[in-house]
């Protein structure tokens, strides 16, 4: 990838000598690179990209400039793309803005006045483009990190559940193949997020396997509604908000639409599925079960989990660290350490939960509570030197 330099502009033609005369025209004027045919052209594109334009000819051998334009379209697809060809009838032109979502339509030999307004037009596209997809992209990261720091806040269990599901359900989507893994991996962080209205010694019964009362699990189920309707007006995160919704709903409840032996093609759905098989099996390694014995539990339960999605579980890695105990000042956290201890206040309300990541809404609170001498200055943590590695499958 080439991010110094964003807004260049790709040529592609099979006549090397057209290509070398379009370099010296518009020298100065804008960032040319070149490509001789469709297949160079893409490779470029996949590897040397982004380009802000591509500028295609429509006949080339291999590959024609429909063809290359509307692969681009799927890789890059805020790439401006203009189709430069001699076979200027109207059937090609239709066909090209219809199956390529062209641009521009230029027909050869193309007046240097035309070429550069049309580049200089495609160019203020790409900025305006960039410029929206960054701005959605800061509102939606910026309102997805208030909600997780918001998690962490007020239940730390909560959270640490929400890190571990974030592992699984990335290495879980990974190991199907499935595209676009942030979405899943963002689903299982604010999987979570509906369990701020749940009290800490509820969600402590619920991981660790306690029975609860009917009020508790009519409680505790109702937190996925909760936490999509949360996520609901945050805009670009639907499949997410659907995978939230759904994270407790059984697999035999799903509508079967795809063929069996095939996974949804709904990345809702999906999510759904993927963080159902991901929150039970975290639950049954927390309660000491091996890698071997909680695939099994799973696979005794037909109708509940996507046998798909257990049947990758095997190759799934948990972390396994290994940890160095120290007495740290609760100033001088960072986050690189996880708490060895529940930090209390004096009258003992938990402030922030044993195993939890440090971070900054985290070493921010107890700066304010030990400016009132609520806590104690001193903490134990760990600082883990750890590695990814798979669970070996071990017979009861």
């Amino acid at each position: 990838m080439n991010s110094q330099n964003p807004e260049r502009v790709l040529f592609v033609d099979d006549d090397p000598n057209l290509l070398s005369g379009i370099s010296r025209q518009l020298h100065g004027k804008f960032q040319i690179v070149t490509a001789e045919g469709g297949l160079e052209g893409l490779r470029k594109v996949e590897h040397e990209g982004p380009f802000a334009v591509v500028v295609a000819d429509m006949q080339m051998p291999e590959m024609n400039g429909i063809q290359l334009l509307t692969k681009i379209q799927s890789i890059a697809p805020h790439t401006v793309r203009i189709m430069l060809t001699g076979n200027a009838d109207l059937g090609t032109a239709m066909h090209a803005v219809n199956e390529g979502n062209i641009f521009r339509f230029l027909e050869k030999p193309c007046h240097k006045d035309t070429l550069e307004w049309a580049l200089q037009s495609a160019l203020e596209l790409y900025r305006h483009k960039t410029a929206e997809k960054e701005l959605l992209e800061k509102t939606l990261y910026g309102s997805v990190q208030v909600l997780v720091d918001i998690l962490s806040l007020t239940n730390p269990m909560a959270f640490s559940r929400a890190s571990r599901l974030k592992t699984y359900c990335g290495q879980i989507t990974k190991l199907l193949n499935v595209q676009n893994v942030w979405r899943f991996e963002l689903a299982a962080l604010l999987s979570q997020i509906g369990c701020v209205s749940i009290p800490s010694d509820t969600l402590a019964k619920v991981f660790s396997g306690d029975e609860l009362t009917e009020d508790e699990k009519k409680m505790y189920n109702s937190h996925p509604a909760l936490g999509s309707q949360l996520l609901a007006r945050i805009p670009r995160l639907g499949a997410v908000t659907a995978a939230v919704s759904g994270q407790l709903k059984a697999f035999k409840d799903f509508p079967q639409i795809e063929p069996a032996g095939e996974l949804p093609a709904d990345h809702g759905v999906l999510g759904a599925q993927i963080l159902r098989v991901a929150i039970d099996f975290d639950t049954l390694i927390c309660r000491g079960n091996n890698s071997a014995h909680a695939i099994g539990e799973l696979h005794r339960q037909p109708g509940e989990y996507n046998p798909l999605i257990v049947d990758v579980l095997k190759s799934v890695q948990t972390v396994e660290v290994e940890m160095e105990t120290r007495v740290v000042k609760v100033r001088d956290l960072n986050n690189s350490m996880i708490l060895a201890e529940d930090i209390r206040t004096r009258t003992g309300i938990l402030v922030a939960a044993k195993d939890q990541e440090v971070n900054l809404s985290m070493r921010a609170r107890l700066g304010n509570y030990l400016e009132r001498h609520d806590i104690p200055e001193d903490v134990r943590v760990l600082v883990p030197r750890g590695h990814l590695k798979p669970q070996t499958a071990v017979s009861k």
